[in-house]
């Protein structure tokens, strides 16, 4: 449990100092702590017709992201405040295929899309997954996936509980927590609450995913909402406290939209489609996948 609430704490530290505007500007070698960039091979871009974003971002010589750093092994700090993860390796990829400097601006979660939206970044990375008003409102990125193990989404519980639950509809009435605009949160509003919408189900949502532990902890809801490789890495590192219900979400109704993406604002088709190129390089390559498998070690989530 300790490592957990190190996580937990780190993660607040990070976004209290970065609501503080305590950001500072990327120097040369900010973080190439992340990987080895002379590993990689980095694809050929042409850059030659960039416009809006990207013309800008090539200008500037930099390339801004927002992250919420709480969804290991994606992105997540250390207790120094070390922002690390296999979306900050793929942003740092990214960066360097376009010959510019990273910098990592890290705020809560709704607050990256907000940020994308205001121009107060170039792009997020905040382990994002597909979302018909996702698509409405930003430029998406391709999918990305790290592991092709199927974890899906499901909720956690106390260990107490374990065994109490053998479907979704079990859920009903009790108080559940779900990170604000994230996927569980529409999956619990569409096959928990519209299951029936009059059972006094509560969603309880939060900024942030170490909100939602620590309010299980503490015994303030009955069940988080996740998806899975998270929740697996938080009832393992919880020594017995939390328990895993084995019970997923559906995402057939949603259609198919494998892994994770990356926003920019909408109308910027010239930076996400070079993005796309970045990003299927390192798929082909097998670079995210490797970027991934190292960051769940280095997070200590267990396979």
């Amino acid at each position: 449990m300790k490592k957990l609430m190190n996580t937990v704490f780190a993660a607040s530290l990070a976004l209290t100092l970065a609501a503080c505007g305590s950001s500072s500007a990327a120097t040369e070698d900010t973080y190439a702590y992340l990987y080895d960039a002379s590993k990689y091979e980095k694809p050929t871009v042409d850059t030659s017709k960039a416009e809006g974003k990207l013309k800008e971002i090539l200008s500037k010589g930099t390339l801004v992201i927002a992250t919420s750093p709480d969804y290991p092994p994606n992105e997540y700090v250390e207790e120094d405040g070390t922002v690390k993860g296999s979306e900050m390796m793929l942003a740092k990829y990214v960066a360097d295929s376009l010959g510019v400097k990273l910098v990592i601006e890290t705020m809560d979660f709704n607050g990256t899309m907000v940020a994308v939206d205001t121009n107060k970044v170039d792009m997020a990375f905040s382990g994002y997954g597909w979302k018909a008003d996702r698509e409405e409102q930003f430029e998406l990125s391709i999918g990305y996936v790290g592991n092709t193990k199927d974890y899906g989404h499901t909720l956690i519980i106390p260990a107490a509980d374990e065994g109490k639950y053998k479907s979704l509809e079990d859920f009903k009435g009790k108080h559940i927590m779900a990170q604000a605009s994230s996927l569980q949160q529409m999956y619990v509003e569409d096959q928990i609450i519209a299951l029936d919408p009059n059972a006094g189900t509560e969603l309880e949502l939060v900024a942030t995913l170490d909100q939602a532990i620590l309010g299980l902890s503490a015994g303030k809801c009955d069940a988080v909402a996740l998806d899975g490789h998270t929740a697996e890495n938080y009832v393992t590192q919880s020594e017995g406290q939390f328990a895993l219900t084995n019970i997923k979400f559906d995402l057939t109704m949603y259609g198919e939209h494998e892994g994770n993406v990356a926003l920019a604002k909408k109308g910027e088709t010239s930076l996400i489609n070079t993005v796309n190129e970045i990003i299927q390089f390192a798929a082909d390559k097998g670079y995210y996948a490797e970027w991934y498998a190292f960051a769940r070690e280095e997070a200590g989530i267990e396979e």
